[in-house]
């Protein structure tokens, strides 16, 4: 497997990207070539550009991508253009799968997923690229997890550059779609893949009932306003600044026994109900959580060290939008450390999807790494990493201590337990 990473700012750059890797494939066998094109900025005749000349050169590529909130390449955030991640296999077969999803179809589009998976032979993994915020994932993904439980299954929501938008696309081969999802299929004996998701959030006060909730948008906790819970315990109100203050303090719920993260987009102001990302069963607990920046910047470590063990030819990051706009200008420092694993690229989503045990689980305010390789595990370190420490700039390092957000939070909590404690003895 052979990896290349471009940043283009305009459809002019296509050209030379492509003169570059056709010199490679014409010195060298291939299999399958799959070009991954995400883009913050292009229209649909410049994308619809792109796949032409793609097909004019490589008649037999396959093409899958997405709109996203910001592109990653080679560890850092692109924040304008497009980035083409073009994947060579020497032995594996990929193929991609565009399926547009009309009125209350989900259900068919999620069984065709898992038809589509369980008919191909030699499969190891599939992507799904979903217009999370225009269909019901929810519906496409409890059908598509039937499929059979040893293929691995990653991929990411469409987003928008503002991330509370809602206009969103993904892309495959020939087409584009404003509402479906793109299915691509890993193939071969000799195909390996390793997923590894790092949140970094923890769990904030009481635990809340999900009492009232209909489809995304949820009513009540605890037979309470939602949006109340946020003005009660953060003084966050039901206001046009409402998204850009709770970015911090997503819901929490467990989710078939995982930690899963919902954020709230919208607060309604007459009723003080939110539009979550995704679902949550009426009836589950769930938490306020918060967002720690030592705790956060250790699981990201936990997971590079991970994925560095596995030592792919390639690292793909599909990451939440929230956490771009959590970190500002510091962002590339939770994607920095992957380049020197792999050529890496990606793009920060509107939702994280990744099958854990029997589950296709769907995330947010998640970054999943996803490291591929064809043939056995390489020997030696690769380059850049060996017995090194990867290091982090004196300015964006969180003095290796607990922040002042973490000890206000253990206090809270501690306070809960107390007063539940105290409860219980009466």
């Amino acid at each position: 497997m052979k990896q290349f990473n471009y940043e283009f700012t305009g459809i002019s750059d296509v050209s030379k990207a492509l003169s570059e890797i056709y010199a490679y494939t014409q010195r060298n066998s291939f299999k399958s070539i799959l070009f991954h094109l995400y883009t913050i900025e292009f229209k649909e005749d410049e994308i619809r550009e792109i796949q032409q000349e793609i097909r004019e050169m490589y008649p037999d590529a396959h093409i899958a991508g997405t709109s996203s909130n910001g592109d990653i390449c080679d560890g850092h955030l692109a924040e304008s253009g497009l980035v083409m991640a073009v994947s060579v296999f020497e032995s594996t077969e990929t193929k991609v799968t565009l399926l547009k999803c009309g009125p209350d179809m989900e259900d068919e589009i999620g069984t065709r997923i898992c038809t589509i998976i369980d008919a191909s032979e030699d499969i190891k993994a599939a992507e799904l690229l979903i217009t999370l915020k225009s269909l019901n994932s929810s519906k496409i993904l409890e059908r598509a997890e039937k499929c059979r439980n040893d293929v691995v299954i990653f991929g990411g929501g469409s987003a928008a550059k503002h991330i509370a938008d809602s206009e969103t696309m993904v892309i495959g081969d020939d087409g584009i779609s404003h509402k479906g999802v793109v299915l691509v299929t890993y193939s071969g004996e000799d195909f390996h893949i390793d997923v590894h998701h790092a949140t970094g959030w923890k769990p904030l006060g009481r635990d809340l009932t999900v009492t009232r909730i209909e489809d995304k948008r949820l009513y009540e906790l605890d037979n309470l306003p939602a949006g109340n819970i946020y003005s009660k315990y953060l003084d966050i109100q039901a206001d046009e600044n409402f998204f850009a203050n709770i970015l911090e303090f997503p819901i929490m719920s467990n989710q078939h026994g995982y930690e899963v993260l919902r954020m709230p987009f919208s607060c309604n102001t007459e009723d003080n109900s939110f539009m979550l990302a995704a679902d949550i069963k009426q009836g589950s607990k769930v938490n306020l959580s918060y967002g720690d920046p030592d705790v956060i910047k250790s699981d990201v470590e936990d997971v590079v060290w991970n994925v560095r063990s596995f030592a792919p030819q390639a690292v793909f990051l599909y990451s939440c939008g929230v956490r771009r706009l959590y970190w500002k200008y510091l962002i590339n420092k939770e994607t920095g450390p992957f380049s020197l694993i792999a050529p890496v690229s990606g793009f920060y989503s509107s939702g994280e999807i990744m099958r854990m045990g029997n589950y296709i689980i769907e995330h947010h305010v998640t970054l999943i790494a996803i490291g591929m390789r064809e043939g056995a595990q390489a020997m030696s370190q690769p380059t850049g990493i060996g017995d090194k420490e990867i290091e982090v700039p004196e300015e964006q390092k969180m003095h290796g201590q607990l922040s002042m957000v973490r000890r206000l939070a253990n206090f809270i909590n501690v306070i809960e337990a107390e007063r539940l404690s105290g409860d219980q003895d009466k």
